[in-house]
This record gives C-alpha cells, sequence and structure tokens, in this order.
C-alpha cells in the first residue's frame, strides 16, 4: 500500500486540478460573454447597475486571479512531494521527482494560460470601449 498511496495522491492532485479549472474557465467565459454582450448593447451602459468594467472587475478578474493562484498552489503542492516523502532507494527518488516535474507541468501551463487570458480579455474590454 505505501508505494500505492503516491500515485493515487498525485493522480487526486492533478484531478482536482484539472476539475476546477475546467469549472473556473467555464465560469469565465460566461461572464466574458456577459461582459461582451452589453458592451454591444450598450457601450458602458452607465444605466445598469453591473456594466461591464463592473462584470470585468468583480467577476471576471478576481476569478482568473484566484484560478491562476490556485493552480500555482497545486503545483508547489505536486512538485514538494519529494521532499516529504522518505525514499531510501535513490533510483526510485529520482523516479518520483522526474514524475512529480511532469504531473505539474499540466497545472503550471493552466495558470500560464490564465495569464494570458487575462491580459487578453483586459485588452480587449479596453479597445472595445474606446
Amino acid at each position: 500500500m505505501d508505494k500505492l498511496g503516491l500515485p493515487i495522491v498525485l493522480l487526486a492532485a492533478l484531478w482536482g486540478a484539472v476539475n476546477t479549472t475546467l469549472s473556473f474557465f467555464q465560469f469565465i467565459n460566461a461572464r466574458r460573454d456577459m461582459m461582451f454582450e452589453l458592451i454591444d448593447k450598450c457601450g458602458y451602459c452607465p444605466e445598469q447597475t453591473l456594466g461591464p468594467v463592473e462584470i470585468y472587475l468583480t467577476n471576471l478578474l478576481p476569478l482568473t486571479l484566484g484560478n491562476i493562484i490556485f493552480l500555482y498552489l497545486i503545483s508547489y503542492v505536486i512538485l514538494s512531494i519529494p521532499r516529504h516523502m522518505k525514499i531510501e532507494n535513490d533510483e526510485e527518488a529520482q523516479r518520483l521527482k522526474k514524475a512529480c516535474n511532469i504531473i505539474a507541468i499540466l497545472p503550471i501551463f493552466g495558470a500560464l494560460s490564465f495569464c494570458g487570458g487575462a491580459v487578453f480579455d483586459l485588452m480587449i474590454l479596453i479597445r472595445a470601449l474606446k
């Protein structure tokens, strides 16, 4: 059971990151669509309580930043697993470190993608409201 526990933990961490990221992505896209529908309809929409800028600042941006932080934390946890494992076999320890490094690529890539998406959303919002 000792050797089986670690892959299960890694798989659970990766599944949690992917599942959460997909949920965030779906919610962020819905807010982005809502924001740009308002821009197409009425520009800044000063007569509405929640205009496009407010939706960006109160929904889209915090959700994106929260997801980026979450993905970096998951990456950190996955990358720190080898330091906390007591493996006496050096070859097995190296394989574990390599596996953790490879597995951490997905959440790191996701975080970088959401960073790029946040910058792109901001540029499009600024351009659409000019």
